[in-house]
């Protein structure tokens, strides 16, 4: 996240060029009142949600974090697949 801060004018100044970045805050009088993802931010954000929602994803994801899962190479996968 580029975690980049505008106020409101310096967003409707800016917009064009703004909504190339990833995301930013908007804010009145030092407050902030909202933020702009994109599209492929959100989009990102979403997958990661559905995928912490998958009881086999969260247990793979805890394996691999406690050191209990076994990782290949691209080179082993063909390996043993292609047979």
């Amino acid at each position: 996240m580029s975690g980049s801060t505008y106020t409101i004018s310096q967003a409707q100044a800016k917009l064009p060029s703004l909504i190339k970045e990833d995301s930013f805050a908007i804010s009145v009088h030092g407050e902030i009142k909202g933020f702009y993802l994109s599209k492929h931010r959100l989009e990102a954000m979403i997958e990661s949600l559905e995928l912490l929602e998958s009881p086999a994803f969260t247990a793979a994801l805890k394996a691999h974090q406690s050191g209990k899962s076994k990782t290949y190479t691209v080179e082993q996968l063909d390996e043993k697949f292609s047979a």
